[in-house]
């Protein structure tokens, strides 16, 4: 796709004039001046923590509040003809490291050669493009060649994703595919939505494959979504023999309903969504989501998500800290371990899994079999990943991506996934509800499905012995009336 960064780079985001609102985005530009101007104070008195902090809020603010609105802004996308005249002007350019065009944006990376500054290039591609209105004040921002390099490969993989059909290898090799990841209650699940021949399927939570390929070996068609790009690499080698019926999309299961819409696929039969982390995430030092190898504090199960876990705990006020511990790992000493992260975080900054491991032991002395770290790592990385956000979008939209009769399959692995399932599914199968001031119950609103299950499905004997994993995994299902 392009070159490899020797040294700085640049990375450049430019939009249609029209595509963002002039409030937010001068709000975005007020927000983004007095960052920098922090930062050159930080920068001249050599506070480079500081400094390094104020980068990341930087980064998160332009995720926030132009990224993320240009990602899912509906009905606005560039011709094929202006999308061409712009890749034709980028492919001249001896600089190019790789770049992205999608909807009303793109998203350029590249290094500065010749005397030519990023401003002149702006001119040049406005000019080749002389129908499409860009933005005045794109987002330029300057990278470090090793944060570039990762960009540069995102952005690779991803278009090897879209120009690839489906079913077929990217191209990454053996060690970039291994990916193996124990589905749990794989038959149970697939054999309550029900998949066969001329049916549509959904895996919003693709992982390494195992519901969809017993879905596309009852001849369903299947859409697979997920937001690891090792998870695609290795679902679309395992799957490759399935050809046209499986699809791919890179993304989060919170936008499935967008992402399918894009796609240009309505209604379906069945979703299925496999809540929680592969076993491949938590197995692999590198992805910083287990406590039991040292490595970066990362815990992003998209690696292009602007706030790992690190970002956490060494920039959340104490009490933020706190509260994340107790709202998404119920860790009774959570003020205990936030008050010891903030100490330690003022001598040096937390960046391996192993340092974070220890700081809590020494708040919380090891008894029994778990851990002291389980439930602080299990509520960072909810917190980093948004798990609960994500899974009440899902929750809200995948009956509307349901036919009548088609089902809906959720597989959650702790307390508070399991909560928000139950509490929904029970909302929407309750013909009637009650309340003790009311005269008689009345008709819900909300009611538009049945359950299939009674009480959730959980794993036999067999499997548990097989995958002492699946012990907490829980199966709920409901059929839209």
């Amino acid at each position: 796709m392009g070159n490899r960064p020797n040294g700085s780079c640049y990375r450049v985001l430019m939009w249609e004039e029209d595509a963002l609102a002039d409030d937010e985005l001068e709000a975005w530009q007020r927000e983004r001046a007095a960052l920098l101007a922090r930062m050159r104070d930080a920068g001249v008195k050599g506070a480079r923590g500081t400094l390094a902090a104020l980068e990341r809020e930087l980064r998160e603010l332009s995720a926030r509040a132009i990224e993320e609105p240009l990602r899912t802004r509906e009905g606005a996308e560039l011709s094929r003809t202006r999308v061409a005249a712009l890749a034709g002007a980028l492919a001249q350019e001896p600089g190019l490291l790789g770049y992205r065009i999608a909807g009303c944006s793109a998203e350029i990376l590249l290094e500065l050669t010749g005397e030519e500054g990023v401003d002149t290039l702006l001119r040049r591609w406005s000019a080749a493009t002389p129908e499409t209105a860009w933005c005045k004040a794109p987002l330029i921002e300057v990278l470090p060649a090793a944060e570039a390099e990762r960009r540069r490969a995102a952005l690779e993989e991803e278009a090897a994703m879209l120009e690839e059909p489906s079913g077929k290898a990217d191209g990454a090799d053996e060690g970039e595919t291994d990916f193996h990841h124990v589905t749990v209650l794989a038959h149970e699940a697939v054999e309550a939505l029900q998949p066969a021949e001329g049916r549509v399927m959904v895996d919003a939570t693709l992982g390494g494959g195992g519901h969809s390929e017993l879905m596309l070996q009852a001849g369903a068609t299947v859409w697979g979504i997920d937001q690891d790009p090792a998870a695609r690499r290795a679902a679309r080698k395992r799957l490759a023999a399935y050809g046209d019926r499986l699809h791919i999309i890179p993304g989060n299961f919170r936008n499935a309903a967008q992402l399918l819409a894009a796609n240009g696929v309505g209604q379906v039969d069945g979703l299925l969504a496999d809540i929680g982390i592969s076993s491949p995430q938590v197995d692999r030092a590198e992805r910083g989501f287990s406590f039991l190898a040292e490595g970066p504090l990362d815990m992003r199960m998209n690696p292009d998500a602007p706030r790992s876990a690190a970002d956490i705990v060494n920039t959340a006020a104490e009490g933020e800290l706190a509260d994340i511990l107790w709202q998404y790992g119920e860790e009774r000493a959570s003020r205990a371990i936030a008050r010891r992260i903030v100490q330690e975080r003022q001598k040096a900054p937390i960046t391996t899994t192993t340092q974070l491991a220890d700081i809590i032991c020494t708040v919380l002395p090891r008894k029994g079999r778990q851990h002291p770290a389980t439930r602080s790592f299990q509520a960072l990385r909810i917190a980093v990943n948004d798990e609960l956000g994500a899974l009440e979008e899902l929750l809200h939209s995948g009956l509307s991506l349901l036919k009548s009769g088609g089902r809906f399959a959720v597989i959650t692995f702790h307390s508070l996934e399991d909560r928000a399932v139950k509490r929904y599914f029970e909302q929407v199968t309750r013909a009637e509800i009650d309340r003790p001031e009311w005269p008689a119950p009345r008709p819900n609103p909300d009611y538009a499905a049945r359950a299939v299950f009674r009480k959730p499905v959980v794993a036999g004997e067999a499997e548990l012995a097989a995958n002492p994993r699946s012990r907490s995994a829980k199966l709920r299902v409901i059929e839209k009336l």
